[in-house]
C-alpha cells in the first residue's frame, strides 16, 4: 500500500525570483493512510503555505508531491472530488438552513447516478456525524462558531476523501469546542481510514494526533509523537520550543530525517482511488438555479429595490411628457397667397418641431440610461458576493459554465421585465409611434448588455463594493460617450461608440421610427449617425456574448494556482 501523503524536498519562495523569500525549504516526510497528524509551529513557520501546495492552490517552486502514489496533479485530475481541503475560513450562504446547504452540495458533487435512497442516508448520517442534528433547521447567520466549523468539515467530507486536508479548524474555539473537534477528528481518522493533516495552534490536545509535524522557519525539524518532541529537546511544553531560535541543528533532527528517507524510496505504485463525483455539468447548472431562485425568494431588501427600479423608472420617464408627445402638424410648407398666414405657419411648425425633437430624443436616451442603470444592478454583485463560496465549490468540482449560466438566466429574466415594462409603460403613456416588438427587442438586448457587462465586471472584482463602484463608472459614462447629447471628436467617437450600449439602444430606438414623420424632425436636431435596428441588435448580441465569455474565463481563472 503507498504512503497516503509523500513529499520530496518540498521548496516554496514568494515575490519576485530576484527578491524572493523562501516560505518552505526542503520539506520531506510520508504518512501512511488512515492517519492523524498535526502541523505546529510559531506564526510565520509555513504551516498553512505547506497545506496550500498540498492542496495545489500554491505551485511549489521546487520538490514533489504524490497522494497515494499519484503525484499532485494526475490525483487532482483523476479524482477532483477524492481531495478535501477545509480552509480556516469557510463561507456559506447566510439565508440557507445546514440541511439546505449540505443538500445542496449533495446535489452538486454526488453524480445523478447515486441512489436518492443512499444519498438522503448519506446526508442525514453527515449531519449526525457532525453533531448538527439538533440545528439542521436552523439558518446559517444565527450558527456558533463552533457549529459553522462543524457544517464546512461535514460540506467537505460530502464526497468521502480519503485524504483531508485542514487549516486552523479549532482557531477561536473554547477549550471544550477544541477538545470536542480534536476528537472527532481522530475518530474520523481511525474510524473511517482517513488521512487528516490539520494545522492547528491549539497544542493541548494533541494525544488525539497520531503524530506531529514540528516547523521552524519554513523547515520540518521534527515528525513523530509531540511526547518523544518534548523529550527530544528536553523541553517542558511544546510552547517553549516556539520561543527558542534555533531547537536544535537540522542534521540532529532524527526524527525528521527519518521521515525524509522513507519518503525519498523506490516510486510507489499508485492505489486505486474510489470517490464520487462530480456532477455533470448540466446537473450543477440545474441545481445552482434552484439555489439562486430560493436565496432571492429570502432576500427581502433585493426584492424590495428590483420592484421600486421596474415600477419607478417608467414612471420618471413619464413625468417628462405627461401631456403625451406634442402632436406635429401636418404642414404643407406650400406657397400660400396670404404671405402672413404662410410666416406664421412656418414659425409655429419649427417651434414644435425643436420641442418634439428635443423631447423624442430625450426620452428615448433617458430610457436607455435608467434601463443600463437597472442593468448594472442585476448583474454587479451576483459573482463578487459570492466569492468564497465560488472558490470553495470550485475546489470540488464546479463547472464555471453551469455556475455563470445560473447567474445569466438571472440577469436574463430581469432584463425582460424591466424592458418589458419600460416599453409598455412609455408607449401607452407618452403616445410612442412604431412597432411595440422591435423598440422592446432593443431595450431588452440594450438592458441584457449592460447586465453581463457587469456580471463580467463582477467576475473578476474581488468585492462587492468595486464590482458595484466600477458599475456605477460604466453607466455614468454611458452618456457623455453616446455622442447623442454631447458633441465628441470624431476619432473619439469611433473608438468608443462600439463599446457603449446606451449608443446602440437609442440609436436603434429612434431609427425605428424612420417611417413616422416624427422621426424627420429629430433628424433635423441631431446629424448623429443612427444604425438600424438589425445592426443595433448584431452589435449588443455581440455584447452579451463576451461578456458572458469574459465571466466564464474569469471565473475559470480561480482554479488555477500561481505558478513560478
Amino acid at each position: 500500500m503507498p504512503s497516503a501523503v509523500a513529499v520530496r524536498h518540498l521548496t516554496y519562495e514568494a515575490g519576485h525570483p530576484s527578491a524572493s523569500k523562501r516560505i518552505l525549504d526542503d520539506v520531506s516526510f510520508s504518512l501512511p493512510p488512515g492517519h492523524f497528524t498535526a502541523i505546529i509551529g510559531a506564526s510565520g513557520c509555513g504551516k498553512s503555505t505547506l497545506l496550500r501546495t498540498l492542496t495545489g492552490l500554491l505551485a511549489p517552486t521546487t520538490g514533489d508531491i504524490f497522494l497515494l502514489g499519484h503525484s499532485l496533479a494526475d490525483y487532482k485530475a483523476q479524482y477532483p472530488l477524492a481531495l478535501g481541503y477545509l480552509p480556516q475560513f469557510s463561507e456559506a450562504h447566510e439565508d440557507l438552513t445546514i440541511e439546505e446547504i449540505l443538500r445542496f452540495c449533495a446535489d452538486l458533487q454526488l453524480p445523478g447516478s447515486v441512489n436518492p435512497g443512499t444519498r438522503e442516508k448519506w446526508l442525514a448520517y453527515l449531519i449526525q456525524l457532525a453533531g448538527l442534528d439538533g440545528v439542521r433547521h436552523q439558518r446559517y447567520k444565527s450558527l456558533s462558531g463552533g457549529q459553522r466549523r462543524r457544517l464546512a468539515l461535514a460540506e467537505t467530507l460530502m464526497p468521502d476523501p480519503p485524504i483531508l486536508l485542514v487549516d486552523e479548524l479549532t482557531s477561536g474555539l473554547d477549550p471544550r469546542a477544541e477538545a470536542s473537534m480534536m476528537e472527532w477528528l481522530g475518530f474520523l481518522s481511525h474510524q473511517s481510514g482517513k488521512t487528516i493533516l490539520l494545522v492547528t495552534h491549539a497544542v493541548k490536545n494533541l494525544d488525539q494526533t497520531d503524530s506531529v509535524l514540528f516547523m521552524k522557519k519554513g523547515r520540518l525539524f521534527f515528525h513523530g509523537n509531540h511526547r518523544d518532541l518534548l523529550a527530544k529537546y528536553q523541553a517542558s511544553s511544546i510552547e517553549e520550543l516556539y520561543q527558542e531560535d534555533d531547537p536544535a541543528p537540522r542534521e540532529n533532527a532524527g526524527g525528521a530525517e527519518k521521515i525524509a528517507a522513507g519518503a525519498d524510496g523506490q516510486e510507489e505504485e499508485p492505489a486505486a482511488v474510489r470517490t464520487a463525483g462530480p456532477a455533470s455539468a448540466w446537473q450543477q447548472f440545474i441545481v445552482l438555479l434552484k439555489r439562486h431562485f430560493l436565496l432571492f425568494s429570502r432576500d427581502r431588501a433585493q426584492m424590495i429595490l428590483h420592484a421600486v427600479l421596474l415600477l419607478t423608472f417608467p414612471a420618471l420617464v413619464a413625468v417628462f411628457a405627461l401631456g403625451g408627445l406634442p402632436q406635429v402638424r401636418s404642414l404643407s410648407l406650400s406657397l400660400d397667397t396670404n404671405i402672413i398666414r404662410s410666416l406664421q405657419e412656418q414659425l409655429l411648425y419649427l417651434k414644435d418641431s425643436m420641442s418634439s425633437a428635443t423631447l423624442v430624443s430625450g426620452l428615448i436616451m433617458f430610457q436607455v440610461i435608467l434601463l443600463t442603470l437597472a442593468g448594472s444592478n442585476n448583474g454587479a454583485r451576483e459573482i463578487a458576493k459570492e466569492r468564497g463560496i465560488l472558490e470553495k465549490e470550485q475546489r470540488c468540482g464546479l463547472s464555471s459554465w453551469a455556475y455563470v449560466s445560473s447567474k445569466m438566466v438571472h440577469v436574463i429574466l430581469l432584463a425582460f421585465l424591466q424592458s418589458f415594462w419600460m416599453t409598455w409603460f412609455v408607449k401607452s403613456t407618452c403616445n410612442f409611434p412604431g412597432a411595440f416588438s422591435v423598440q422592446f427587442s432593443i431595450l431588452f438586448l440594450t438592458t441584457l448588455a449592460m447586465g453581463t457587462t457587469c456580471l463580467a465586471i463582477s467576475s473578476c472584482s474581488s468585492s462587492t463594493e468595486k464590482a458595484s463602484l466600477q458599475a456605477i463608472y460604466l453607466v455614468g459614462l454611458q452618456l457623455p460617450l453616446s455622442g447623442a447629447v454631447l458633441a465628441l471628436p470624431e476619432w473619439l467617437v469611433w473608438i468608443t461608440r462600439p463599446f457603449i450600449a446606451a449608443y446602440w439602444g437609442w440609436s436603434g430606438y429612434l431609427k425605428c421610427l424612420s417611417e413616422f414623420r416624427i422621426y424627420d424632425i429629430v433628424r433635423q436636431t441631431t446629424k448623429t449617425w443612427l444604425a438600424a435596428p438589425a445592426l443595433v441588435c448584431g452589435v449588443l448580441a455581440c455584447h452579451i456574448i463576451l461578456a458572458y465569455a469574459w465571466s466564464v474565463f474569469f471565473v475559470n481563472r480561480r482554479k488555477c494556482p500561481p505558478s513560478h
